[in-house]
C-alpha cells in the first residue's frame, strides 16, 4: 500500500484486519515525513599516535543531527567508538582504516555512512611551489599546508618563521627547509628561492612572414610575467604570455615586450615585416578521355614552381606541364618567389578522366547471302559503322546488315566529349542455304582443337550434343561458336569415334537438324 502525504510531520498509521467476517484486530505505527536529509562527515589527520579529527557534516531540511555512533576501524581495540558529534582518535597501527558513522536527526531520519583514512608514519605536508625566482629587491611569502606546528630555516632574512606562511627577502639564492611536527610525528620539505639582480631578455631578431599569417615569438628570458604591445596595433591573442601569437597587418609591425620578476623588469623590441604570398593560378579544370593527355597552364609572379603529384606529369617544375592521369586527379600548383614570403602560394586544378570505353561490335559470324543480320554494338552512347555497305543505318548501335559477300565492319563508339574506341566484326557470307557444319575430326591443343559446330544462317542453337561409344553424354551446349575440347570434368577422353547431334533455327524460323560422327585424335 502506498500513500502520498500532503505535508511534513509525524503521522499515526493504523492497520485493521478482519478475518472471515468475525475476527477483528488492529495495530498502529508512526510514519515520519521529513524529506531533505543529507548525511556526511569529514576527517583530518595522517600520522600514527597523533589524533585524527572527525566532523559530522550532515545537513537536514527539518531538524538537526541528534545521535551519532562512530566506529573508527582500529583493529587493535574494540573500544574504537564514540557517540559525540566531533570526536578524535589516535591509531596504534599503520594502514587503511574503515570508518563508519550512524547518524540520526531529532525527527527520526537515520542513515549509515562509510569512508576510509590512511594512517602514515609522518604528517601530510603540501608545498604549492618548491622552486621559484625573485628579484633581489623583492620579498616573497612562502606557503605550506598541513596540520601541526611549522618551523622554517634558515631564519636569516625571514619573518614569521614559525608559521605556515613566512616572508623571506634573501639577496642570494637560498634553500629553505620547512619542518612540520604533529604530536609525535614529523616531516620536512624544501623550497628553493633563486635570486637575480636583473631580468634577462632577448626578444629575437627581426623577421619576415607572409601576409595574413600569424607569427609566434620565443623570447629568451628568465622573466616570470610578460606584457606585449604593437605599433601599429595588431591582433594579439594573449598579450600577457611569454610566447605571444599575433597576426600583424600589412607592411611592418613593431612589437615591444616587457619581462618582469617582481619589481625588476627588462624591455626589448622586435620588428615583423609582412610580404604577400606569390600569386598562383593552376588553370581551369578540364575533362580528358581515358589514356589521353592534358596540357596544364598555370600563371604566377613567382620565380620557382612545383606540382604535386609528380608521378603523372611530364615536368613538375614548369608552368606548363603535360598531365597523363589514368583516373580523376587534383593537381596542386606551388609558386615561390624571392620577395621574402617564406611560404609558397598555391592553387589546385582538377583533371577529370572519363571512364575507359570498352567497345564490342560482336563476335565474328557467318550468314548466307541475302540473310538479314542484326548487329549489336556497345561501349558508349554514340556509334558510327564503316563501311555503310549493306547497312540500313550507320549511326546506331544495332543496324541490320544484308550481305552477299564477305565483309568486315569497323565500329567506332564515342561519347559526347569526343572520347572514342573502335572494334571490328568479320562476317563470312556463304552462297548456300542456312546450314550447320561440323568437322569429322579434331585434335585438341592444335589449330583445329575442338569439335565445334559452325552455324551458317542460323539465328539460334537448340542444342549441340556429343556422345561416346557407350552412349554417354560427354558434352552439350546451346551457345553458337562453343565446342567440345575432348575432356570431361578435366579428364582427357581417349582417341576414338564420337557421335554428335545438333539442332537450330535459321533466320526464317525453319528448324535445321543434323547428326554424325567425329574422330578424336591425340
Amino acid at each position: 500500500v502506498q500513500h502520498q502525504y500532503a505535508d511534513t510531520g509525524t503521522y499515526k498509521v493504523r492497520l485493521k484486519v478482519v478475518l472471515a467476517g468475525a475476527c477483528i484486530d488492529s495495530t498502529t505505527t508512526r510514519a515520519k515525513v521529513y524529506p531533505g536529509f543529507y548525511p556526511g562527515f569529514s576527517s583530518q589527520g595522517s600520522c600514527l599516535y597523533s589524533p585524527f579529527f572527525f566532523t559530522d557534516t550532515t545537513r537536514s531540511r527539518y531538524g538537526a543531527s541528534a545521535y551519532w555512533r562512530w566506529d573508527f576501524g582500529d583493529e587493535t581495540t574494540e573500544a574504537d567508538t564514540s557517540l559525540i558529534k566531533m570526536p578524535d582518535w589516535k591509531y596504534n597501527s599503520f594502514g587503511i582504516k574503515n570508518i563508519s558513522l550512524i547518524v540520526e536527526t531529532d525527527k527520526g531520519c537515520r542513515d549509515t555512512l562509510f569512508s576510509t583514512v590512511e594512517v602514515k608514519d609522518k604528517p601530510d605536508l603540501f608545498l604549492p611551489f618548491k622552486d621559484t625566482l625573485i628579484c633581489s629587491i623583492d620579498s616573497l611569502q612562502l606557503q605550506a599546508k598541513g596540520r601541526g606546528v611549522f618551523s622554517w630555516s634558515p631564519e636569516v632574512d625571514m619573518l614569521f618563521s614559525k608559521t605556515d606562511a613566512p616572508i623571506v627577502y634573501p639577496k642570494v639564492t637560498t634553500v629553505y627547509t620547512v619542518s612540520l611536527v604533529d604530536d609525535r610525528c614529523s616531516t620536512t620539505d624544501q623550497v628553493r628561492v633563486r635570486v637575480v639582480d636583473k631580468v634577462s631578455l632577448y626578444a629575437g631578431g627581426d623577421t619576415t612572414i607572409c601576409t595574413t599569417d600569424s607569427t609566434q615569438f620565443f623570447p629568451a628570458s628568465d622573466g616570470l610575467r610578460f606584457t606585449w604591445t604593437s605599433t601599429p596595433a595588431a591582433r594579439l591573442l594573449d598579450p600577457a604570455v611569454k610566447n605571444l601569437i599575433s597576426v600583424p597587418g600589412g607592411g611592418s609591425t613593431g612589437y615591444h615586450v616587457i619581462a618582469r620578476i617582481g619589481k625588476c623588469l627588462a624591455e626589448d623590441d622586435i620588428n615583423v615585416k609582412t610580404v604577400p604570398y606569390p600569386s598562383a593560378f593552376a588553370g581551369n579544370d578540364t575533362v580528358i578521355c581515358y589514356r589521353d593527355t592534358a596540357s596544364l597552364h598555370a600563371r604566377s609572379n613567382g620565380s620557382a614552381f612545383r606540382w604535386e603529384p609528380l608521378s603523372t606529369l611530364s615536368n613538375g617544375n614548369t608552368l606548363y606541364p603535360n598531365a597523363f592521369p589514368r583516373r580523376t586527379t587534383s593537381y596542386t600548383f606551388f609558386a615561390n618567389d624571392t620577395m621574402g614570403c617564406p611560404k609558397p602560394g598555391k592553387d589546385q586544378v582538377l583533371i577529370t578522366v572519363k571512364s575507359k570505353i570498352t567497345p564490342d561490335a560482336g563476335k565474328d559470324t557467318a550468314v548466307v547471302k541475302g540473310q538479314a543480320l542484326q548487329l549489336n554494338g556497345s561501349g558508349a552512347p554514340f556509334f558510327e559503322w564503316k563501311p555503310g555497305t549493306g547497312l540500313n543505318l550507320t549511326a546506331i548501335n544495332n543496324p541490320v546488315a544484308v550481305l552477299y559477300n564477305n565483309m568486315q565492319y569497323v565500329m567506332r563508339t564515342y561519347t559526347q566529349e569526343g572520347c572514342f574506341a573502335i572494334d571490328t566484326i568479320n562476317i563470312q557470307v556463304f552462297q548456300t542455304a542456312p546450314d550447320i557444319f561440323v568437322p569429322n575430326a579434331f585434335v585438341p591443343n592444335s589449330r583445329n582443337n575442338s569439335l565445334r559446330p559452325r552455324a551458317v544462317g542460323i539465328s539460334s542453337l537448340d542444342f549441340f550434343k556429343v556422345y561416346n561409344r557407350w552412349g554417354q553424354l560427354v558434352f552439350q551446349t546451346q551457345e553458337i561458336g562453343y565446342g567440345w575440347d575432348g575432356a570431361v570434368n578435366g579428364v582427357l577422353q581417349p582417341t576414338g569415334t564420337y557421335v554428335w547431334m545438333v539442332s537450330g533455327k535459321d533466320y526464317t524460323g525453319k528448324k535445321v537438324f543434323k547428326k554424325g560422327t567425329a574422330t578424336l585424335i591425340r
